[in-house]
């Protein structure tokens, strides 16, 4: 997926540019900050094209702007403009009186309370054996295996559902919504529903990762995190919204390796075989 291929200098920049913004108190007026990147690239047949990204985040007393722009140009050899495209995703949202400083655990809920309110998504426990024998193999994530499934309360817009699995044991590490269009993008200068029901789900606020793509994050917990693209996901999908357990991913990669030793003493042992059986012979 797009989504876990973004450039870690673009991943950094975004995220001081939201930091800066959120240092920013209330009673603020006029802080921004603009950043721009631009990159060239050449084809097989010289031509060359050329991607200018402008960025900028604003806070005006308690509203804050994020806006993108990106601009292609496509030359020949000869310098002649092939084609000419320009690209903008924008919105704003308030953090006045529900501002960032006053998320926090509610006053009733517990530190296990909290942790039990993150320890599922979609209806399915992060750990838990998901029994099931359709599973595949994900080139995305090859220490996982993959199966569909359907949640009770499904998302409007959305067309697969995937848990991510333990590859030896089955239990859940990731789960994943897709939608194949983009899911009600909305119009400009208004915070995506999706964004704002996270941020009430998990009690905290989501984090800019890219400058490139409307791609955020939420850390929910130690070791547990959603991400949610919005648009230019990947190749099959647009709008993508995942979360995932990383105490979990580290079992699977324990349980991966212990396959790849196993396989091996498999090998081993099959050729000491082979090569008794072909020494009988001779």
């Amino acid at each position: 997926m797009k989504i876990g291929t973004i450039g870690t200098c673009g991943i950094a920049l975004a995220a001081a540019l939201l930091a800066g913004c959120s240092e920013a108190k209330a009673g603020d007026a006029g802080i921004s900050s603009k950043t721009a990147a631009s990159s060239i690239t050449t084809n097989e047949n010289g031509c060359v094209s050329k991607t200018l990204v402008e960025t900028s985040v604003t806070t005006n007393g308690n509203l804050v702007t994020e806006h993108r722009r990106e601009t292609r140009t496509s030359t020949d050899l000869d310098g002649n403009v092939l084609e000419t495209s320009t690209s903008e995703y924008a919105q704003s949202y308030n953090v006045g009186e529900t501002g960032i400083a006053n998320f926090s655990l509610k006053p009733e809920e517990s530190d296990a309370e909290a942790a039990t309110n993150t320890a599922s998504f979609m209806g399915l426990k992060f750990g838990e054996v998901f029994q099931t024998t359709n599973t595949v193999v994900d080139p995305c994530e090859p220490a996982l295996v993959r199966t569909t499934f359907k949640p009770k309360k499904t998302l409007p817009g959305f067309d697969d559902y995937y848990a991510y699995l333990t590859p030896k044991t089955h239990k859940v590490v990731k789960v994943c919504a897709c939608a194949k269009d983009a899911v009600e993008p909305g119009g400009n200068w208004r915070r995506h529903y999706l964004i704002e029901a996270l941020e009430k789900r998990y009690n905290t606020w989501a984090r800019l990762r890219s400058f490139r793509l409307p791609y955020y994050t939420f850390d929910v917990a130690p070791d547990r995190y959603v991400a949610v693209c919005l648009a230019g996901a990947s190749d099959d999908y647009e709008t993508v919204v995942s979360a995932w357990d990383d105490s979990v991913a580290r079992i699977a990669a324990e349980e991966c390796e212990e396959m790849r030793e196993e396989a091996r003493r498999n090998a081993r042992e099959k050729r000491s075989l082979r090569v008794k059986e072909a020494q009988n012979a001779f």
